[in-house]
């Protein structure tokens, strides 16, 4: 098969990301800030260490994301209860303002990505989708 699962799945997340990174850039967001804003919009105060759980993402990664974020003044980083070993990451004002405007970049790219699919093709795709991050969590051990 000339066009096989993997490139498909590799071409459908490429032009997604850069349709996304691209709009985000717009708002003078640089790639990766805007999962960690949509993330944040629903989990703020989450603990830096499962951003990168969440994401896949090394530590390192998530700390230079964060730190720009910082600079930005979108996020600001705080230690809870005395736990010196753990960040905590809030949205600011700004970051608040930032995240929701994200999230319309989302639904927009979402809604044209998903355009003529119809709602049980969706609501299938999401649970292979699902199924799939599962199975690939299960063998990396993650």
């Amino acid at each position: 098969m000339q066009n096989g699962f993997h490139h498909l799945l590799l071409i459908a997340q490429t032009l997604f990301q850069k349709k996304v990174v691209t709009r985000a850039g717009e708002l003078g967001l640089l790639p990766g800030q805007s999962k960690i804003l949509d993330y944040l919009d629903n989990h703020d105060g989450c603990e830096q260490k499962s951003l990168g759980e969440i994401f896949c993402l090394e530590p390192a990664t998530v700390t230079g994301i964060l730190q720009r974020m910082e600079q930005s003044g979108l996020i600001e980083r705080r230690i809870q209860n005395g736990n010196r070993k753990s960040n905590y990451v809030f949205l600011t004002e700004k970051g608040k303002t930032a995240s929701a405007a994200v999230r319309d970049i989302f639904r927009e790219c979402e809604t044209e990505a998903l355009a003529g699919i119809s709602e049980p093709e969706r609501a299938l795709f999401l649970e292979i989708l699902q199924k799939m991050g599962q199975n690939l969590t299960k063998e990396a051990n993650l």
